[in-house]
């Protein structure tokens, strides 16, 4: 790991500096796996805690609504906030109150009571994720190359931790409350190890001084900003159909069992994971634009090869090639969010995250009711028609500097 003169000017000491910004990193990569622990927690309980709360499956609906529409809100608020204080302060808080704030929906005892904590949890949680993302985009700019890829397959990771958690804790018979309440406290304690870590290491400021030497103008939403938005809310949509979606179209094309069927998800995850691990290799070798560009094109090929082919293997294989396609796509976009202005990364991000945020709350109900209509296979084409976008789009994330049209 090398450390750019900036950063050593920052930080007297080159060889002090470059220790304190692995710990960071290191600190920051343990903040990511929390990100992705926690929901996984609560979503693996939850037809116990739709049990336990009296609700229907459309009270449970409106309840998962609130949740999405309270991350939205916050990441959007909570992205200007952080351009006003270092992320690096607001992490570590952000994670105990998102890890305390899973213990709200085991409380629940009625559909006013489920909404409400699970718009709370929402909220929580997006400051967490916005901020884990904005210190990373900071983080990785001394450093001259991505690190967004690698801190989200620590997304993955968390999330396959935190699944298998709620597997076991549903396992041993555990209420949703006091699965909720042991999970939770316990994440917010795990929170609190690598702060010190995080916050000693200071990352440089940019330095993009005003040609003119005026004042520094409004930030506003450019239409270069909202075209990355779109394309993280194609990406979003995309990986939420396969969850929501996969395992019942096994079962459905191929009669799978529910073994197999879960397998058919299992596949995808193992794949994202593997290709956020090796994206910002990746991105270094092909560049950023034709890194997108090809995972959409082996989004597409995947998809085609799972509805197009319905046996067994050739569905695991489709979906696992989707997984792969899709595993760099957020984390650089994110990425190139984060360099349209330097100056308010937090504001971006929160923008575009909140954009995307809005793909798995139009997509679940559009793939659904086109797959009542016409069968999952026929709803599965939207991510399909959203990875032609994402590949005909990736222009957009072209790197600081050049044409982002180009």
């Amino acid at each position: 790991m090398s450390v750019s003169p900036d950063t050593a000017q920052s930080h007297p000491g080159t060889v002090a500096a470059e220790k304190q910004a692995l710990y960071a990193r290191s600190a920051l990569a343990g903040y990511f796996f929390l990100t992705g622990a926690l929901l996984p927690v609560w979503a693996s309980r939850i037809p116990a805690v739709k049990d336990q709360a009296g609700v229907g499956a459309d009270q449970l609906g409106l309840a998962l609504l609130c949740m999405g529409v309270g991350a939205m809100v916050t990441a959007r608020l909570g992205g200007a906030l952080l351009d006003r204080c270092a992320p690096r302060f607001v992490i570590a808080p952000a994670a105990v109150a998102a890890a305390l704030c899973l213990i709200l929906p085991g409380t629940a005892r009625g559909p006013q009571e489920l909404a409400a904590a699970l718009f709370v949890l929402g909220t929580a949680h997006s400051l967490l994720n916005v901020s884990v993302n904005t210190h990373a985009a900071v983080l990785q700019r001394p450093l001259g190359r991505s690190l967004m890829s690698s801190f989200h397959a620590f997304v993955s990771l968390g999330a396959c931790f935190g699944a298998l958690c709620g597997m076991f804790t549903a396992y041993a018979g555990l209420s949703p409350l006091v699965a909720f309440q042991s999970m939770g406290v316990l994440l917010a304690l795990v929170a609190l190890l690598p702060v010190g870590a995080l916050v000693r290491f200071v990352p440089p400021e940019p330095r993009h001084p005003r040609p003119d030497g005026g004042a520094e103008p409004r930030p506003r939403l450019s239409p270069h900003l909202l075209l990355v938005g779109a394309l993280v809310l194609a990406a979003m949509l995309s990986e939420s159909a396969v969850q929501d979606w996969s395992a019942l179209f096994a079962q459905e094309s191929v009669g799978a069992s529910g073994t197999f069927a879960a397998s058919v998800f299992a596949a995808f995850t193992v794949t994202m994971t593997l290709g956020r691990l090796m994206g910002d290799r990746l991105a270094l070798w092909l560049g950023r634009v034709n890194l997108l560009r090809s995972g959409a094109l082996l989004v597409i090929g995947g998809f085609a090869i799972a509805l197009g082919i319905p046996w067994p293997a050739t569905v695991l294989l489709g979906f696992a090639l989707v997984g792969l396609g899709l595993s760099c796509a957020v984390p650089q976009l994110f990425s190139a969010a984060a360099e349209i202005d330097p100056r308010h990364v937090g504001r971006n991000l929160g923008t575009v995250a909140a954009i995307g945020y809005l793909g798995p709350l139009v997509g679940a109900p559009v793939i659904g009711m086109l797959s009542a209509q016409f069968g999952v296979g026929t709803g599965l084409l939207l991510p399909v028609l959203l990875a032609c976008g994402l590949a005909l789009g990736a222009g957009v994330a072209r790197p600081r500097g050049q044409s982002p049209l180009g």
